[in-house]
């Protein structure tokens, strides 16, 4: 791959899969639809039942290569490796809804996201920060990116209601 790594190519084109699939296919806007409001979307007659599983089996089947990533950069397997990935992923994926579309889970934002916590944490690491300064972080930008979430959605219902 030359000087990408190759989990950084992988991660370009799921992303880019997952683009394409969320903003241009039916399935991707039933999974917005019943991610926003299931009640509303099964009364539409989007089937709940098969999307989610649908879903259930995508996430799977990303975390099972995700693992298969893991396992091969660190050349063993451990059970136990995943908890230290989970405050990140919600941070990524919370702090993702408020830069690209305000208030809406995005592939886009995520990425940013996830890039620009991946500097703030090589930052801290690289001024020696202690071991329980990477886990602050997280968490502090966690209550940021929630606070900002929630005040972009209420700007956003606050505008519809204005119109």
């Amino acid at each position: 791959m030359g000087f990408i790594p190759a989990p950084t190519v992988y991660v370009i084109i799921i992303a880019i899969v997952m683009w394409l699939v969320f903003e241009f296919l039916p399935i991707g806007r039933f999974m917005y639809a019943l991610g926003s409001n299931a009640r509303a979307a099964e009364l539409v007659g989007i089937p709940r039942g098969k999307y989610t599983i649908a879903a259930f089996v995508a996430s799977g089947l990303l975390t099972a290569f995700t693992g298969i990533l893991i396992a091969s950069r660190f050349g063993v397997g451990q059970a136990n490796i995943g908890p230290e990935y989970l405050l990140p992923s919600f941070v990524g994926a919370l702090l993702g809804a408020t830069t690209v579309k305000p208030g809406r889970v995005n592939i886009w934002g995520t990425l940013i996201a996830v890039v620009l916590l991946a500097i703030g944490i090589s930052g801290i690491q690289q001024l020696g920060g202690q071991f329980y300064v990477e886990p602050l972080f997280n968490g502090l930008t966690l209550i940021i990116a929630v606070g900002l979430a929630g005040y972009a959605v209420r700007r956003r219902m606050r505008a519809k209601a204005e119109k």
